[in-house]
């Protein structure tokens, strides 16, 4: 095959490959994404590639008609075609056109590169193979890096605040990697000298920085397809009868390299300094968040699965099953299902299913989802023909690393959506042109009809190519807006804090074609948002009401507008209609609770003011602060000790032995037994100095019955105890007044170290005296210096 390769100069096929391949490091270019900027230097790319096409037409711009290469490109042409016709049916027409935009990039480029690589497949090839060797050590240094210089435990989140910046999240960083690796096992098997040693190091740092960043889609698929090469490569030197010599120079470094990255990989950063991190620990890296419930835990997270965003694409796909809901429109469909089950107190919309097939058949519908998995059939069919019917023994190795990064690819098609990632589609279009240039070239016959890419046809790929470029440079320019709009949002409390930002630049800014931001929020919104900021409210409504026609399934401008009429304008009703949406089906963010509250209390509905409180607490019972308001509240509407009681002691049930819900119940408890607790405390301090102790302390556990957190009661029997000899009890009792700090005497803690002087603990014993002494307690500076050792 390389022998009959045309010779062409191929200096400038290598500066267009290069230039397709390093789409993943081109930097945001202040762009809330980096895929802003990265999509636009993509079509930038192809407008140059056509124009060296056009100047090389002679020598590339023909070939002869070949059935595969046909087909891949027919069904491509189609998908894109039925794309176009599903934004007839859009929420949202820009956001179709954008992702319509980005699917003719890739088109256009597969077209271009498999004009460039035809000519010279095989050289091109390994050109590619070096490019990538030097891309992953690029990309894996910065990864290493990160980890190296944080003094926090291990966590791939790390890599979102930091130099990997241009991949925008670990995973698309996990699967460029990914996807790559297979081409350094070429290296690995027919690079020499110098560039031998750049395979291995290659390959060192990928294996390493994938288990740093331990995205597992990426992880598990190149075990797997790591799995495959082996097996390929003993079979096949099983049958040369050089498995000797090979385990010597390719099996044995190769699991070397794996178990130094894994060992490097399990000690840099350790989650629990006194061990290695497990190989579980490296793919479900935790990650700390608040847990909004109680302020003072943490929880650790390890992430959600995808199973209802699966569940709600296919929901989407019955309901328009000929021409889906639009391309790019499915963020903007129904997604009560995931707000239903949502837990945090954040609006979070999710924008893609998590997997390119399913979105693409709930947007495009069935006949475009067709189209699109026979753009992959072919590729598949392709490749492996070429594997399995194509003896050449090197080329058949350029095929099946070609068919494992195919596979990378395909792995995290089914878990992520490297559609919309410029890095992971730059790959895909790598791939895919290889696979038909060597398809072409293997196959090709010479009578089968002459096909040229003329000036009309070219010139036609030209238009589209211009207009994708247009377009996507309008998105680049919106993601620059949204990144300042964000900058000068975030942390900020809409009710308290003002924007620098005035409304009327944002509402000249925001005005563009683009009117969805990246996160799905409509521009209106964040207009509605400055208005309200400034308080111009009707404004402000009228750029709400707006967002919510663009964005009818989602629940964050509606809840603006309850806050606005529940706080602003004053109108109940029309509060209570917009936040009682957002209750009922996106529980989880709390503001809408508290407007109903707000509403119901003010217009004196105590029937739905408490059915609010008791459907919150059916889906939140863990939510302290709420038990507590809605006793609180008994009291106040009905003056109901007895009733509010009852609503702690049913808290309790959920959250035994809550320290706060105790002391609360405590407020009630004391009121309707203040009679009963004087008279025990006389009782007590009587039998005390008739020196009847145990009776003193029967009298003191009544109190404590009503009043768990008495500090007086617990000092008194704490003390009473040690003249019983209940040693133990002592401690128990005095710890909780010392933990309760309201004691700064130090009484509690010389009586509790006179406890643990007659339990035999004498080093507690001694840390109690000196606290003790520290604090000027004057039986313990009476003390002898051998109790404070």
């Amino acid at each position: 095959m390389g022998k009959n390769e045309p010779k062409l100069d191929l200096l400038i096929p290598k500066v267009l490959v290069l230039l397709y391949l390093i789409i993943g490091v081109v930097p945001r270019f202040k762009a809330v994404d980096p895929i802003g900027s990265q999509w636009f230097y993509f079509s930038v790319i192809n407008l140059l590639s056509l124009f060296y096409i056009y100047a090389n037409r002679k020598e590339i711009a023909f070939f002869r008609k070949q059935r595969q290469v046909f087909l891949f490109f027919g069904s491509y042409i189609l998908f894109f075609l039925l794309g176009g016709v599903s934004m007839f049916g859009a929420f949202n027409v820009s956001e179709a056109l954008k992702d319509l935009a980005r699917i003719a990039i890739a088109l256009i480029a597969v077209m271009n590169l498999f004009l460039i690589l035809k000519v010279a497949p095989k050289a091109l090839f390994e050109y590619i193979v070096k490019v990538s060797h030097i891309l992953i050590i690029y990309i894996a240094i910065q990864v290493i890096w990160v980890f190296l210089d944080s003094d926090t435990f291990r966590n791939a989140l790390l890599l979102k605040d930091t130099a990997l910046d241009t991949f925008g999240t670990q995973n698309a960083t996990a699967a460029s990697l990914a996807i790559q690796l297979p081409f350094v096992l070429w290296g690995l098997l027919k690079h020499t000298g110098r560039w031998k040693v750049v395979s291995f190091l290659s390959l060192f740092l990928g294996i390493t920085s994938l288990l740093f960043i331990g995205a597992r889609t990426a992880v598990l698929g190149t075990i797997i397809y790591m799995t495959i090469f082996l097996l390929y490569f003993l079979y096949d030197n099983f049958f040369k009868k050089s498995m000797v010599i090979s385990s010597k120079k390719i099996i044995l470094p190769l699991i070397g390299i794996f178990i130094v990255s894994y060992l490097f990989a399990t000690n840099i950063n350790r989650i629990d300094p006194s061990r290695p991190n497990t190989f579980q620990e490296l793919l479900f890296a935790p990650s700390i968040i608040t847990d909004t419930s109680n302020t003072n835990k943490s929880v650790v997270s390890y992430g959600s699965g995808r199973a209802i965003y699966y569940e709600m694409a296919f929901d989407d796909f019955k309901a328009n099953p000929i021409l889906g809901l639009g391309l790019g429109n499915w963020k903007l469909a129904n997604k009560d299902k995931y707000f239903a089950s949502a837990k945090r107190d954040k609006f979070i919309y999710p924008l893609r299913v998590h997997n390119d097939f399913i979105q693409i058949l709930a947007e495009v519908g069935i006949v475009g989802f067709i189209t699109y998995l026979l753009v992959f059939i072919v590729l598949i069919f392709s490749i492996l023909k070429l594997f399995f019917k194509h003896q050449h023994h090197d080329d058949r190795w350029i095929y099946a690393v070609i068919t494992l990064s195919l596979l990378a690819y395909g792995f995290d098609a089914l878990i992520n959506f490297p559609l919309e990632r410029t890095p992971i589609q730059g790959h895909f279009v790598v791939l895919a042109s290889l696979i038909l240039a060597f398809f072409y070239s293997t196959y090709k016959k010479d009578d089968a009809k002459k096909v040229s890419v003329g000036m009309p046809t070219i010139i036609i790929i030209g238009i589209f190519a211009l207009s994708a470029s247009v377009i996507s440079f309008m998105k680049y320019q919106s993601y620059v807006t949204q990144n300042y709009v964000l900058a000068d949002t975030s942390g900020k409390n809409l009710m308290k804090d003002k924007y620098v930002l005035s409304y009327n630049k944002i509402a000249n800014d925001l005005s563009g074609f683009f009117n969805i931001a990246g996160v799905g929020r409509p521009n209106e919104h964040v207009k509605g948002m400055y208005a309200m900021s400034e308080g111009r409210l009707d404004k402000a409504l009228y750029h709400l009401d707006k967002s919510i026609e663009q964005a009818p399934n989602h629940y964050e401008s509606k809840m603006l507008k309850g806050i606005i009429y529940g706080q602003r304008k004053i109108n109940h009703d029309s509060a209570i209609f917009y936040a009682k949406q957002g209750f009922e089906k996106y529980p989880a963010i709390k503001n809408n609770y508290v407007i109903l509250l707000n509403a119901y209390r003010a217009k004196g509905d105590t029937i739905k003011y408490f059915n609010t409180i008791d459907t919150f607490l059916k889906r939140n019972p863990n939510d302290i602060s709420q038990w507590q308001l809605k006793s609180e509240r008994i009291m106040e509407f009905y003056k109901d000790a007895d009733r509010a009681i009852a609503i702690i002691d049913e808290a309790l049930e959920k959250n035994p032995n809550d320290e706060e819900l105790i002391k609360h119940k405590e407020k009630f408890t004391v009121k309707n037994s203040a009679s009963d607790i004087k008279d025990w405390y006389a009782k007590a301090f009587e039998f005390i100095e008739q020196k009847k102790y145990a009776e003193a302390k029967t009298e003191f556990l009544k109190i404590l019955e009503v009043t768990p957190s008495n500090n007086p009661t617990l000092l008194n029997l704490g003390i009473i105890e040690i003249k019983l000899k209940e040693y133990e009890a002592t401690v128990k009792h005095l710890t909780k007044v010392i933990d309760s700090k309201k004691y700064k005497d130090g009484r509690a803690e010389y009586n509790r170290g006179l406890a643990y002087e007659r339990l035999g603990e004498k080093s507690k014993a001694a840390k109690d005296y000196k606290r003790s002494k520290e604090l000027g307690y004057k039986l313990a500076l009476k003390l002898s210096d051998s109790k404070f050792e």
